[in-house]
């Protein structure tokens, strides 16, 4: 998924809003509660503020989210629509109707319903009026229905009202899934869900199902039946925005870890670590047996957390024993050089590693300072087949070998046991050694 948000040019943005608001920096990171650094590195485009401080900055400057995230300024109509004027007269203009002969859900001629000035404005009475009174608010047929609709979410989010489930329900219906394609309202929506106080909608979210239909009627209507949004959907808005309570919600209300080499990737894709440790603590924080580790391919992932060379997280997979072979995740650190990772690894599991076989590998990436780490468990033997691993041209480790004791056997000739005497011979008279 692309950026969602040009951090640069948001940034930019605040720069000139806290100019004409004759603020300084130091005056933000003071409103916002943050060091001066972070908020320099923010307006720098370095990195982004969170959705709460974006909420807070927004409410700062005195406009809304959306025209923040999308550096609009203040724009006039030259034409003011019957629906404004009866939003700016407030809610009494509307009571004066009776609810059944309201009429309000046809588009003017800027392409808004009433609905969409009352946001704009925030007239939150006016809103719950229309709400209660069953109103319709939109037609089904208008092709901004479903935009209407995503609109009200976020307002009532933003203005801390919980009974959106219909709304979100609606969407699904009219958009197919709550899969938001807008990417600003898509991080604004989620941002908002993820607030701690809004976990009962999300696992309310969670736990809809569709209302039932007999077989008979699924076999003769056409309708389709939606959820809003799949396991899938719900792990990839998770990693994507880095949802922490959401993800908590997720873990309650399906409890299930099948697929977890796919949800350890999508993770490691977003750089979600924090997830995947709350992920792998909420279901392995107790040893699982090695059927459960085959069966969850836990190796695979093991490996694929080796790759992020996030130590602390490969120390607490190995600490869970969420892996099958030691041995060959020390042997994959050895190929990376992540001499932090390995020599941890091995200092605290020795006792599950075949070290002839991570000698190997050592002999492979000519490491021969870890080789004499671990040379006390290596026999003599071992040595002897460590000999025919070197490489042709890999004189330093040839020679290591060969003072440690190393032997030319017959079990372990191959094609390259005469080159590599040769070269060794060539290489001492050279070096008159």
């Amino acid at each position: 998924m692309p950026d969602i948000i040009d951090n640069v040019k948001v940034g930019e943005y605040i720069k000139r809003l806290l100019k004409k608001k004759g603020m300084t920096q130091d005056d933000l990171a003071e409103a916002l509660s943050i060091s001066k650094s972070a908020v320099s590195q923010n307006l720098r485009g370095k990195s982004s503020f969170d959705i709460q401080n974006l909420m807070n900055i927004a409410k700062l400057f005195e406009i809304t989210l959306d025209d923040l995230l999308n550096l609009r300024s203040e724009e006039t109509s030259e034409v003011i629509t019957e629906y404004e004027k009866l939003v700016n007269l407030g809610l009494s203009s509307i009571q004066k109707v009776s609810a059944q002969d309201l009429r309000i859900s046809e588009p003017d001629l800027y392409g808004k319903v009433l609905v969409d000035y009352i946001i704009d404005q925030r007239k939150l009475d006016m809103m719950l009026y229309l709400d209660q009174a069953q109103i319709e608010l939109v037609p089904d047929y208008f092709h901004r229905a479903p935009d209407v609709y995503l609109r009200l979410i976020k307002y009532y989010l933003e203005e801390n009202q919980k009974d959106i489930m219909k709304f979100i329900i609606k969407y699904t219906e009219l958009h197919g899934s709550f899969q938001i394609d807008d990417q600003t309202m898509s991080f604004i929506t989620w941002g908002l869900l993820d607030q701690s106080s809004n976990q009962d909608i999300v696992k309310e979210l969670m736990n809809y199902k569709s209302p039932s239909k007999s077989k008979f009627l699924s076999f003769m209507t056409s309708d389709k039946e939606h959820i809003p949004l799949t396991r899938q959907d719900y792990l990839e808005v998770i990693s994507i925005f880095k949802l922490k309570n959401i993800l908590n919600s997720y873990l309650i209300t399906q409890n299930r870890d099948d697929d977890f080499v796919n949800i350890m990737n999508m993770f490691i894709e977003q750089q979600f670590y924090e997830g995947i440790m709350m992920y792998v603590h909420h279901f392995y924080s107790k040893p699982i047996s090695w059927v459960k580790k085959v069966s969850i391919d836990c190796q695979k992932a093991m490996l694929a957390i080796l790759g992020t060379n996030e130590f602390d997280l490969v120390i607490e997979f190995a600490q869970l024993g969420l892996y099958t072979d030691m041995t060959s995740i020390i042997k994959e650190a050895i190929k990376n050089n992540q001499e932090k990772i390995y020599s941890h690894l091995i200092a605290q599991y020795h006792d599950q590693i075949v070290f002839k076989k991570v000698a190997v590998t050592c002999v492979e990436v000519s490491n021969t300072v870890l080789l004499e780490d671990i040379s006390q468990y290596l026999s003599p033997d071992d040595l002897n087949y460590l000999l025919s691993w070197t490489k042709l041209d890999d004189m330093k480790t040839l020679i290591y070998l060969l003072k440690k004791g190393a032997k030319v056997d017959e079990k372990y000739y191959n094609l390259d046991t005469f080159k590599k005497i040769n070269k060794l011979i060539s290489h001492l008279l050279r070096e008159g050694e």
